[in-house]
């Protein structure tokens, strides 16, 4: 059975109960059939609040390392209080991204600080879509629009994206190949720490 930690316990910022995230990270976890042999820690970063919004998701030491912004985890009808649907629907995402990196096709991968901003929306793209199959409610216009922002608004751009959504699997070599594929990887001079780019 995974051992999760949520962190901080407690919160001291916002009123996010990590006892109850804790419980959720596990219902999220069985729905991305993540490895239950795998330890997961959460780091909820209780500084940042809209529209400061960012995910990354790493393995170090054989543990799903997973951060996320407090803002993540926001009502959007009711600003800085816990929305249990919304962070689920995040950490299943999250969780299947990790789960990629802890098998082969994803061993190449660098780290997420260090993902150009094309292959991490192509990454999340093939995450959210994978989340959309399992019922995960999923906005895809905004996928989309995300995905075009770093990929570019052409016929290409769309036929690529729809691979990465459509994908049963998907490895890190097809990844960069997208990248390549719409000029993502020739645009695209630096790297991200976390995805801060989507809006609430």
């Amino acid at each position: 059975m995974s051992q999760i930690t949520v962190h901080p316990d407690p919160f001291t910022l916002i009123e996010y109960d990590a006892n109850v995230i804790r419980s959720i990270v596990e219902d999220a976890a069985a729905t991305a059939e993540f490895p239950t042999g795998v330890d997961i820690h959460l780091e909820v970063d209780e500084e940042l609040f809209a529209p400061l919004v960012g995910t990354a998701a790493d393995v170090a030491d054989g543990k799903a390392m997973l951060w996320i912004s407090g803002a993540n985890f926001e009502d959007n009808r009711r600003p800085r209080h816990f929305s249990g649907e919304q962070a689920k629907n995040d950490l299943v995402v999250m969780l299947l991204r990790a789960k990629d990196r802890l098998s082969d096709d994803f061993k190449d991968a660098p780290p997420d600080n260090q993902l150009s901003r094309g292959a991490r929306i192509a990454w999340d793209t093939y995450a959210v879509g994978r989340a959309a199959r399992l019922g995960i409610p999923i906005r895809q216009p905004r996928q989309i629009y995300d995905f075009r922002l770093q990929h570019g608004f052409s016929d290409v751009a769309d036929a690529a994206f729809e691979r990465c959504w459509n994908a049963e699997s998907m490895n890190w070599a097809g990844i960069q190949e997208i990248c390549k594929e719409t000029g993502a990887a020739d645009r695209d001079p630096g790297k991200v720490p976390v995805d801060l780019l989507r809006q609430k």
